[in-house]
């Protein structure tokens, strides 16, 4: 598999089991297209890889290049103000928008840029249509009006609301999606916090042309804004531990990659005291001792 969103795991053979979660959302994925799906959310405490899982299958549905254009974004923890966020939210998809459509990774990249602005994303869209340069248009109209509602409602809906004008379909992918409510600020001097941001998503994620996938690493937080601000909205899917064959598997993977022979014995052992928790074998592999 060729890697278009870069993957924090880094070597992509690092990347190992999962297979039921693949399997279930890429099919989940292919739903889209019915417009059968319904948003859901990934449940588990931290570092037990639904980072890894979100950009693998972002990977996987670009390269399959079926009719459901891939969306990953993950919000970062960390004060932000509203029109920061809503145009690095706005652009990220833009550009994995013309990425998909022109099939040239190049854009993937630019979409992780913290250097995005809308005259080069302007130039880029040339490249896919009128209709998307006239939307990027409007959008910074509305960044320069310093109209902060009216720009999140707007850059909320764009994946929405593209793919209906043009009969596509979309799998957006929000990581740390609780800290909607918690990093936003409506002014630039963030003292107002934007502590129901996320309820926006009450409207969209019903449509079934562009649900959402979300996950967060502190679940009873995002739990508390999916059941108050979002209830009936999103299936919950709770990721477990790695199964043991998989555990194994992962043990003798990262043994050839770091090349720290183990033996089957040794394997076995691994996967049992570690409980089938991915960053307890990985930091093993990496420990000094």
């Amino acid at each position: 598999m060729k890697t278009y969103l870069k993957e924090k795991i880094g070597n992509s053979g690092l990347f190992t089991g999962r297979k039921g979660e693949i399997s279930y959302f890429l099919n989940w994925t292919e739903g889209i297209k019915r417009e059968i799906s319904m948003s859901m959310a990934v449940l588990s405490r931290r570092k037990t890889g639904k980072t890894a899982l979100m950009q693998r299958l972002y990977n996987l549905i670009f390269e399959k290049n079926t009719e459901v254009i891939p969306f990953y974004y993950e919000v970062r923890e960390g004060k932000q103000w509203v029109a920061d966020f809503c145009q690095d939210f706005y652009l990220t998809y833009i550009y994995q928008y013309i990425a998909f459509k022109t099939r040239k990774p190049e854009y993937v990249r630019m979409s992780q840029s913290s250097k995005k602005n809308f005259a080069e994303a302007r130039i880029s869209s040339q490249e896919v249509g009128k209709y998307l340069t006239e939307d990027i248009e409007k959008t910074e109209s509305l960044v320069k009006e310093g109209r902060s509602g009216l720009l999140w409602d707007a850059v909320r809906e764009t994946p929405r609301t593209l793919g209906d004008w043009k009969d596509e379909f979309v799998v957006q992918m929000i990581d740390e999606f609780q800290f909607l409510n918690s990093e936003i600020y409506w002014d630039d001097a963030k003292t107002n916090q934007a502590s129901d941001l996320a309820a926006g998503y009450l409207h969209t994620a019903e449509y079934k042309n562009a649900p959402l996938l979300v996950s967060g690493s502190w679940v009873g937080w995002l739990m508390n804004d999916l059941t108050t601000m979002l209830p009936g909205r999103f299936i919950t899917w709770h990721l477990e531990e790695l199964p043991k064959d998989e555990a194994i598997e992962m043990v003798f993977r990262y043994s050839l990659i770091y090349a720290i022979p183990v033996s089957e014995n040794t394997a076995y052992l691994i996967a049992q005291l570690s409980e089938g928790n991915p960053f307890y074998i990985s930091a093993l592999f990496q420990s000094r001792s």
